[in-house]
């Protein structure tokens, strides 16, 4: 008796193993609902929009030559010939993002650079400004802002000085104030003939002009 009431129970056992496993091979896959993500658009500096997608409904990134550096909260269009200066990252902290081109003698290139200085809380933005400003060759500090111009590019204010004009090369920095800190724009331009030349107008050089319409597509938070 007992062993016919075991035999059941294996038979009663296996019978309701086999329902489930030709349930489930019969029934489809449950299928997880897909995150419908909301149709606003980011528009971006080149005026392209991007729209949200993936689980987490995020921006995707804008497209190259568009450049974001989220942690500084700017986005730009980088001028055409330019590339990421993956050798320029060291030990130095306040460097946002570089970019390189190659100069008619290929080296060295000329090249953009971005920087961001926090402003303390006991100092100023002109403070900040001074103490990152050394006027080249001979690596004299800035003293005062009389060297600085102001330079309005789509709305925004900068803050423009020549660091350097030497040996067909010109330098020059752009800087943006905000709430907490200070952003300096850099472009050292090689290849200039008529360096020397007291007249000559810096903002008319062609990587220099590029350089000021990079200034123009900038998006910035404040």
């Amino acid at each position: 008796m007992k062993q016919l009431l075991a035999l059941t129970a294996l038979l009663l056992i296996i019978g309701v193993a086999a329902f489930l496993y030709r349930n489930a091979i019969e029934r489809p896959g449950i299928v997880p609902e897909e995150t419908a993500c909301t149709a606003e658009a980011k528009i971006c500096p080149d005026g392209r929009a991007v729209g949200r997608a993936g689980p987490a409904c995020e921006f995707a990134p804008c497209p190259f030559p568009n450049v974001e550096a989220p942690e500084a909260g700017i986005a730009f269009v980088i001028p055409e010939g330019y590339s990421a200066d993956e050798n320029a990252y060291g030990a130095d902290s306040s460097l946002v993002a570089a970019f390189v081109k190659p100069s008619l003698a290929g080296e060295p290139p000329h090249s953009i650079a971005i920087r961001r200085y926090p402003i303390p809380a006991d100092g100023t933005a002109e403070d900040v400004i001074l103490a990152n400003t050394r006027y080249q060759p001979a690596d004299m500090p800035a003293e005062d802002m009389g060297r600085f111009e102001q330079v309005i590019i789509s709305g925004k204010t900068f803050r423009a000085t020549v660091i350097e004009r030497f040996e067909a090369q010109v330098q020059s920095a752009y800087y943006l104030v905000r709430a907490g800190d200070v952003l300096r724009f850099e472009v050292t331009e090689r290849d200039v003939a008529d360096w020397t030349e007291p007249a000559l107008a810096v903002e008319e050089l062609p990587e220099h002009a590029a350089f000021l319409r990079m200034l123009g597509t900038l998006q910035a938070a404040p």
